[in-house]
């Protein structure tokens, strides 16, 4: 099979946000606040759980994933194709301080718009992509792809560190979604999300969040996932972080949506005030970090580690350009 690559660089030629596909932290959902129950903590006001000390707190695990397209491909038949590559890691935080947990999981893929099981071989020197093929896809439709498949791989090093005996609790960035496998402690696993482009709650319930201090959470509520074209339900509710100077920021600034895949409401309760401590005391500096607060401290580190198992864009590029044209 005879390949195109696209002139420009892979980092620029492909849209930044899938235009078909379920995520839907992507837009405003208030036709859906209906589907939300919100009835667990009584009255519908801030929580203020108390400052657990970081000594009391369990294990923690820290899991996040990071992607990178190296380039756009076309087949013969001027089907869309990326070459990429997905890595997932973690980095534990205990009485030791924080450090990773064990080495990361890594997948060079071949995403195609061709039909399945086609004949997508690659030169040598690509062999190592693993062909995915979606029909009729085009390229903002295996962006969206790819991004899937590194939350695949995120469940799956969750799930690697379970079958380990690894004891604690497990935060991921970003929404939860079910792997290939689904989660094997789900009471021990906590998501959350950085920037609030949906809105959940009907209006009279979003309206807590402007006011809620730092070191305080909505009450719990729940979401039912297949209302929201995501096969999970998770109970959820929002933290205020520490932001510091103090100014009149967005209402948006310095909060988290957090989840859990949690059985029952008692212990998603349990996990929300343990967030609170956890997450506010993490929280990062915007004197060091543009994403601040909510790029938790350890992530941010953890995100620079796995930036070193990617490798070097402009170095992978010419490797490519080398298999493809000799």
């Amino acid at each position: 099979m005879t390949w195109r690559l696209e002139a420009w660089n892979a980092a620029y030629a492909l849209p930044e946000r899938a235009v078909q596909g379920g995520d839907p932290e992507a837009g405003g959902d208030r036709a859906q606040a209906r589907e939300v129950r919100a009835d667990f903590e009584g009255n519908w006001g801030p929580r203020r759980p108390t400052p657990l000390d970081p000594a009391c707190w369990p294990r923690l695990f820290f899991v996040d994933g990071r992607q990178q397209v190296e380039a756009l491909l076309a087949d013969e038949a001027g089907r869309p194709a990326l070459l990429a590559t997905v890595v997932a890691g973690a980095v534990v935080r205990d009485g030791g301080g924080i450090r990773p947990a064990g080495e990361p999981l890594k997948r060079h893929l071949l995403l195609h718009g061709g039909e399945r099981g086609a004949d997508v071989a690659l030169p040598e020197g690509l062999r190592h992509y693993v062909p995915l093929g979606f029909p009729h896809a085009d390229v903002a439709q295996l962006r969206h792809r790819l991004t899937e498949a590194m939350r695949r791989l995120e469940v799956a090093l969750v799930n690697r560190l379970a079958e380990a005996g690894e004891e604690g609790l497990t935060v991921l960035d970003g929404q939860l979604f079910p792997g290939e496998a689904p989660f094997r402690r789900p009471g021990q696993v906590l998501g959350y999300t950085k920037t609030q482009a949906a809105s959940y709650l009907d209006p009279s319930r979003q309206a807590l969040l402007g006011q809620l201090e730092p070191g305080e959470r909505t009450p719990v509520f729940f979401l039912r996932g297949l209302a929201r074209r995501r096969p999970l339900d998770v109970f959820s509710w929002y933290v205020r972080l520490p932001l510091r100077p103090a100014r009149p920021y967005h209402p948006s600034a310095a909060l988290l949506r957090v989840e859990t895949p949690a059985a029952d409401v008692a212990q998603a309760v349990a996990l929300a005030d343990l967030s609170a401590s956890v997450f506010c005391a993490l929280a990062s500096s915007p004197a060091r970090d543009p994403r601040a607060p909510q790029n938790l401290v350890a992530v941010g580190g953890l995100e620079l580690w796995l930036g070193r198992y990617l490798g070097q864009p402009e170095v992978v590029r010419r490797q490519i350009a080398r298999a493809l044209f000799g």
